[in-house]
């Protein structure tokens, strides 16, 4: 009998090797709870996770479709601190930052820690530009960031996201706040002053293979790359100096006259 008419006959009532056996049916051995064992489960790999990053050129872009110092400041602060959105909007006036020490405090998403991290010196510039030119209701221990239209009120996650949400409207893309983080990542891990580990701090990650993932290369860096790589002229071969005779030269070598 060949194979498919056997694994046809074991799929038969009244198969031989399908009978139960002792009272039991066949599949496996029972449980210490008397239960039959089912096949495993399958389980898949799960996926590699996927972030993006915005190109300096997007970036800039980015940068002038944002309509106020504060959304500007806010964006700066994004990209050169790495802080996660909520951070951000987290920050008090009096308590949280250092324009000297170009330093931010912010209550760190999972341990909920108040942490210091490094932010640009344009953030701050910005920072100062928003507070002068806007003049937003801050007080002492009141959140820094509030919305720009009618009754002042502190700005939340939905409303700056609604600033992303609109410059990706005039530009045509549809970068995340998230992404801005994901950029902040990717611009000091390419910059070979920073180690992985000094990244890892910056981000507050709890593990290094999480910084880990922002090193992997992206399959839109390789593409450029390849490219470049055939847009190269390729180096020209070797020749024969002119005092050798070249026939005879090439046929020892073996080469096509």
């Amino acid at each position: 009998m060949g194979l498919r008419g056997w694994a046809g006959a074991v799929g038969e009532p009244g198969a031989g090797s399908a009978e139960p056996v002792d009272g039991r049916p066949a599949g496996g051995p029972p449980q210490s709870d008397g239960r039959l064992r089912g096949p495993a489960t399958y389980r898949q790999k799960a996926p590699r996770p996927t972030w993006r990053a915005i190109p300096d050129d997007g970036a800039d872009a980015l940068f002038g479709a944002l309509r106020s110092h504060r959304d500007r400041a806010l964006v700066s602060f994004w990209l050169s601190s790495g802080a996660r959105a909520s951070e951000l909007l987290g920050l008090c006036l009096d308590t949280d930052l250092d324009a000297g020490a170009n330093t931010i405090t912010v209550v760190s998403k999972g341990s909920r820690l108040r942490e210091t991290i490094p932010a640009s010196v344009d953030s701050f510039v910005w920072l100062a530009l928003y507070l002068r030119d806007e003049c937003p209701p801050v007080s002492p221990g009141g959140p820094l960031w509030w919305t720009r239209q009618g009754t002042p009120r502190p700005l939340t996650y939905h409303a700056a996201r609604a600033v992303l949400q609109r410059a990706n409207a005039a530009l045509g893309t549809n970068w995340t706040l998230h992404d801005l983080r994901h950029t902040a990542a990717a611009r000091l891990l390419a910059d070979p002053g920073f180690t992985l580990f000094d990244v890892q701090t910056i981000l507050r990650h709890a593990s290094v293979s999480t910084t880990q993932i922002y090193a992997q290369p992206r399959l839109e860096d390789l593409v450029s790359k390849v490219l470049e790589h055939y847009a190269r002229p390729r180096p020209a071969g070797p020749t024969i100096e002119p005092v050798y005779d070249s026939a005879a030269v090439r046929e020892l070598l073996g080469l096509p006259a």
